[in-house]
Protein backbone atom coordinates (compact mmCIF):
# COMPACT_ATOMS: atom_id res chain seq x y z
CA UNK A 1 0.00 0.00 0.00
CA UNK A 2 1.65 3.13 -0.82
CA UNK A 3 2.33 5.56 2.16
CA UNK A 4 -0.28 8.47 0.87
CA UNK A 5 -3.64 5.87 0.81
CA UNK A 6 -1.96 4.40 4.03
CA UNK A 7 -2.12 8.09 5.11
CA UNK A 8 -5.53 8.60 4.18
CA UNK A 9 -7.24 4.96 5.85
CA UNK A 10 -5.11 6.19 8.99
CA UNK A 11 -6.64 9.82 9.13
CA UNK A 12 -10.62 7.85 8.40
CA UNK A 13 -9.81 5.62 10.90
CA UNK A 14 -8.85 8.77 13.47
CA UNK A 15 -11.48 10.69 12.87
CA UNK A 16 -14.80 7.89 12.15
CA UNK A 17 -14.38 8.76 8.16
CA UNK A 18 -16.79 6.34 6.73
CA UNK A 19 -15.33 3.93 3.94
CA UNK A 20 -15.97 5.65 0.91
CA UNK A 21 -18.32 4.37 -1.87
CA UNK A 22 -18.20 4.14 -5.92
CA UNK A 23 -20.66 7.22 -5.77
CA UNK A 24 -19.53 9.12 -3.28
CA UNK A 25 -15.82 8.41 -4.95
CA UNK A 26 -17.40 9.87 -7.87
CA UNK A 27 -18.86 12.73 -6.65
CA UNK A 28 -15.78 14.46 -4.80
CA UNK A 29 -14.34 13.69 -8.43
CA UNK A 30 -16.79 15.95 -10.35
CA UNK A 31 -16.59 18.69 -7.52
CA UNK A 32 -12.59 18.28 -8.17
CA UNK A 33 -13.48 18.60 -11.60
CA UNK A 34 -15.78 21.64 -11.39
CA UNK A 35 -13.23 23.88 -9.28
CA UNK A 36 -10.36 22.67 -12.12
CA UNK A 37 -12.66 23.74 -14.53
CA UNK A 38 -13.50 27.18 -12.41
CA UNK A 39 -10.04 27.96 -12.23
CA UNK A 40 -9.74 27.12 -16.01
CA UNK A 41 -12.50 29.56 -16.90
CA UNK A 42 -10.75 32.20 -14.48
CA UNK A 43 -7.57 32.35 -16.22
CA UNK A 44 -8.96 32.71 -19.39
CA UNK A 45 -10.86 35.78 -18.69
CA UNK A 46 -7.99 36.80 -16.10
CA UNK A 47 -9.66 36.92 -13.22
CA UNK A 48 -9.70 35.49 -9.27
CA UNK A 49 -12.05 33.24 -7.45
CA UNK A 50 -14.21 36.09 -6.21
CA UNK A 51 -14.33 38.07 -9.94
CA UNK A 52 -15.43 35.26 -11.05
CA UNK A 53 -18.22 34.53 -8.65
CA UNK A 54 -19.25 38.04 -9.62
CA UNK A 55 -18.82 37.68 -12.75
CA UNK A 56 -21.24 34.41 -12.77
CA UNK A 57 -23.69 36.16 -10.76
CA UNK A 58 -23.94 39.16 -13.47
CA UNK A 59 -24.17 36.62 -15.97
CA UNK A 60 -26.92 34.94 -14.65
CA UNK A 61 -28.38 37.62 -13.52
CA UNK A 62 -27.86 40.69 -15.39
CA UNK A 63 -27.29 43.88 -13.85
CA UNK A 64 -26.78 44.37 -10.40
CA UNK A 65 -25.69 47.26 -7.71
CA UNK A 66 -22.41 46.38 -5.76
CA UNK A 67 -24.28 46.16 -2.56
CA UNK A 68 -26.23 43.43 -4.30
CA UNK A 69 -23.34 42.17 -5.78
CA UNK A 70 -21.47 42.47 -2.50
CA UNK A 71 -24.73 40.46 -0.72
CA UNK A 72 -24.48 37.56 -3.19
CA UNK A 73 -20.60 37.04 -2.63
CA UNK A 74 -20.76 37.37 0.83
CA UNK A 75 -18.44 40.21 1.08
CA UNK A 76 -18.69 44.03 2.41
CA UNK A 77 -19.70 46.58 0.31
CA UNK A 78 -16.27 48.09 0.40
CA UNK A 79 -14.96 44.69 -1.23
CA UNK A 80 -17.67 44.58 -3.54
CA UNK A 81 -16.26 48.37 -4.76
CA UNK A 82 -12.70 46.68 -5.49
CA UNK A 83 -13.94 43.41 -7.49
CA UNK A 84 -16.13 45.75 -9.42
CA UNK A 85 -12.86 48.00 -9.99
CA UNK A 86 -11.02 45.18 -10.92
CA UNK A 87 -13.04 43.88 -13.61
CA UNK A 88 -14.10 47.49 -15.03
CA UNK A 89 -10.38 47.65 -15.36
CA UNK A 90 -9.96 44.72 -17.24
CA UNK A 91 -13.23 45.49 -19.48
CA UNK A 92 -15.73 42.93 -17.94
CA UNK A 93 -18.13 45.07 -16.69
CA UNK A 94 -19.15 48.58 -16.87
CA UNK A 95 -21.31 51.16 -14.37
CA UNK A 96 -24.27 52.55 -15.28
CA UNK A 97 -26.81 54.44 -13.50
CA UNK A 98 -29.62 52.48 -12.33
CA UNK A 99 -32.59 52.43 -13.92
CA UNK A 100 -34.82 53.67 -11.64
CA UNK A 101 -32.58 54.87 -9.19
CA UNK A 102 -30.78 58.35 -10.10
CA UNK A 103 -28.15 57.68 -6.61
CA UNK A 104 -27.19 54.20 -7.10
CA UNK A 105 -25.46 52.52 -10.24
CA UNK A 106 -25.80 48.94 -11.72
CA UNK A 107 -22.65 46.78 -12.30
CA UNK A 108 -23.37 45.60 -16.17
CA UNK A 109 -21.30 42.85 -17.68
CA UNK A 110 -19.84 43.33 -20.95
CA UNK A 111 -21.15 41.11 -24.16
CA UNK A 112 -17.29 40.94 -24.99
CA UNK A 113 -16.93 39.33 -21.68
CA UNK A 114 -20.12 37.07 -21.46
CA UNK A 115 -19.17 35.61 -25.10
CA UNK A 116 -15.87 34.40 -23.95
CA UNK A 117 -17.17 32.97 -20.72
CA UNK A 118 -20.07 31.23 -23.04
CA UNK A 119 -17.04 30.04 -25.62
CA UNK A 120 -15.81 28.26 -22.17
CA UNK A 121 -19.24 27.53 -21.00
CA UNK A 122 -21.64 26.18 -23.66
CA UNK A 123 -19.54 22.79 -24.72
CA UNK A 124 -19.52 21.64 -20.85
CA UNK A 125 -23.02 22.31 -20.89
CA UNK A 126 -24.15 20.50 -23.91
CA UNK A 127 -22.11 17.55 -23.17
CA UNK A 128 -23.79 17.09 -19.94
CA UNK A 129 -26.81 17.84 -21.66
CA UNK A 130 -26.02 15.43 -24.05
CA UNK A 131 -25.29 12.22 -21.31
CA UNK A 132 -28.97 13.74 -19.72
CA UNK A 133 -30.61 12.99 -22.80
CA UNK A 134 -28.99 9.22 -23.37
CA UNK A 135 -30.68 8.40 -19.91
CA UNK A 136 -33.91 6.65 -19.72
CA UNK A 137 -36.72 8.23 -17.80
CA UNK A 138 -36.52 5.78 -14.94
CA UNK A 139 -32.64 6.60 -14.67
CA UNK A 140 -33.34 10.01 -15.05
CA UNK A 141 -35.73 10.20 -12.17
CA UNK A 142 -33.25 7.66 -9.65
CA UNK A 143 -30.00 10.10 -10.62
CA UNK A 144 -32.33 13.20 -9.95
CA UNK A 145 -34.19 12.27 -6.58
CA UNK A 146 -30.04 11.23 -5.83
CA UNK A 147 -29.05 14.39 -6.56
CA UNK A 148 -31.42 16.16 -4.94
CA UNK A 149 -31.01 14.31 -1.37
CA UNK A 150 -27.24 14.86 -1.72
CA UNK A 151 -28.46 18.53 -2.11
CA UNK A 152 -30.29 18.28 0.66
CA UNK A 153 -27.82 17.46 2.71
CA UNK A 154 -25.38 19.77 1.37
CA UNK A 155 -28.04 22.51 1.86
CA UNK A 156 -28.46 21.38 5.60
CA UNK A 157 -24.92 21.79 6.44
CA UNK A 158 -24.62 25.14 4.79
CA UNK A 159 -27.56 26.38 6.58
CA UNK A 160 -26.36 24.79 9.93
CA UNK A 161 -26.04 27.37 13.08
Amino acid sequence: MADSARDATALAATHGIPEPTTLGTQLREILTLAHAFERRLGSHLSVNPTDLAAMEHLIEEGPLTPSDLATRLGISTAASTLVVDRLVSLGHVSRSPHPHDRRKIVVVPSPDSIARAMSELVPVISSVNDVVASLDPEERETIERFLGRVADVYRSAVDAP
